[in-house]
């Protein structure tokens, strides 16, 4: 365990959003062990708080950042530095399952049918000439093909100018890509971004089937398309982000800077033009447009959860796709909503044990995340 006057150091830091990577990984890698490895951790820190505050159990339970929660729930870790006290004096030991949080994982399938396992230490591969991580290793080595690449494709990649190439995302899995014209491309969980070895012609078309967050490179000659369930979106060049996963109901495309248009690929005529701030609600053939506060749908990007306003049942999604666990409902779905967000880089019984807060009751069983 780690120093406690450090301990609350490093959560007085966080509050006041001082915090440096290094140090938001020590608190990241701290609450984990808290929160797995003492028996109720979190349980006493809810009746340490509920002691001075019960004013979070009811409905739309504000979910607090997750050091600013402990925090809170503690009053400044002062009642947790009582709790850790009283706890080093027993010699229980209480193991409880847990999942890992997702990370750098992805498959890339070339043109001729290869698939390539990338590398779980790198984030990003680089298409050109060749495709390399971002340190420069070579991802495909054309000529000596000595990569960790399956199957028994015989072209090569070098010649396979115009055909399509895709980088898949398991569920628990993220990668990014950056495209041949220099378009950056943020893969979340459980997504498949289609794409050409190289853009030829007048414009330069890709495919997205989950979620995805581009910084496009402007080039008024060829404009940049992307399909993806049911719209089609147009730009020059902007940042954007898309999310349109086969389970949800609705594609969603909200812009964060420039300008782009969203057409519906099943109603002719259907189109909105967005500015900064919106966001464009594709179902089916209909489409709605609102103002909204694009940090919260573009928080994965930088490792974050982030929620405003969101109903269990979509928060669960999210904790699916990061986490790779079937989620059951062993009765009807709580209706509770939540607000707020934490880190990605936490275990599962991590967030769970905050969700516990607003009453949710649930046990993990293998890969199932069953909601009592």
């Amino acid at each position: 365990m780690q120093d406690r006057e450090e301990i609350r150091q490093l959560f007085e830091r966080y509050r006041q959003g001082k915090c440096t990577p290094d140090e938001q990984a020590q608190l990241n890698a701290w609450f984990n062990r808290y929160a797995s490895q003492e028996a109720h951790g979190l349980d006493e820190l809810q009746k340490a708080y509920e002691t001075d505050q019960a004013v979070l159990r009811r409905r739309g339970f504000m979910w607090l950042p997750y050091a600013a929660a402990v925090i809170a729930m503690v009053a400044l870790v002062g009642a947790w530095l009582l709790l850790d006290s009283k706890k080093q004096t027993s010699g229980a030991e209480v193991i409880v399952k847990d999942v890992a949080p997702g990370g750098n994982r992805a498959m890339l399938t070339l043109a001729d049918g290869r698939t390539v396992n990338l590398s779980e230490a790198q984030e990003k591969i680089i298409v050109g000439d060749e495709i390399t991580y971002a340190d420069g290793s070579e991802v495909v080595d054309v000529r000596n093909k000595t990569t960790d690449i399956q199957g028994s494709g015989n072209g090569d990649f070098s010649s396979n100018i115009s055909r399509i190439m895709s980088l898949k995302t398991p569920k628990g899995g993220t990668y990014q890509i950056t495209l041949p014209d220099g378009t950056k491309v943020w893969l979340n969980a459980a997504s498949i971004l289609r794409y050409p070895v190289r853009f030829e012609g007048n414009e330069r078309i890709v495919e997205i089937e989950g979620e995805g967050y581009f910084s496009v490179v402007s080039d008024k000659g060829r404009p940049f398309k992307i399909i993806s369930k049911e719209q089609k979106i147009e730009v020059l060049g902007t940042e954007f982000n898309i999310s349109a996963y086969p389970d949800d109901d609705a594609a969603k495309t909200t812009l964060v800077g420039g300008k782009v248009k969203v057409s519906s690929l099943l109603q002719a005529g259907t189109e909105e033009v967005l500015i900064p701030g919106e966001q464009a609600i594709t179902h089916g053939a209909a489409m709605d447009v609102q103002t909204v506060d694009v940090a919260q749908y573009i928080a994965w990007k930088d490792g974050n959860f982030h929620f405003d306003n969101i109903s269990l049942a979509d928060l669960m999604k999210q904790i699916s796709r990061w986490y790779d666990v079937e989620v059951i409902y062993r009765n009807k779905v709580p209706q509770e909503r939540f607000s707020g967000g934490m880190s990605r880089d936490v275990t599962l019984r991590t967030v769970l044990e905050l969700l516990r807060i607003s009453e949710i009751k649930y046990r993990i069983e293998s890969n199932k995340l069953i909601i009592e």
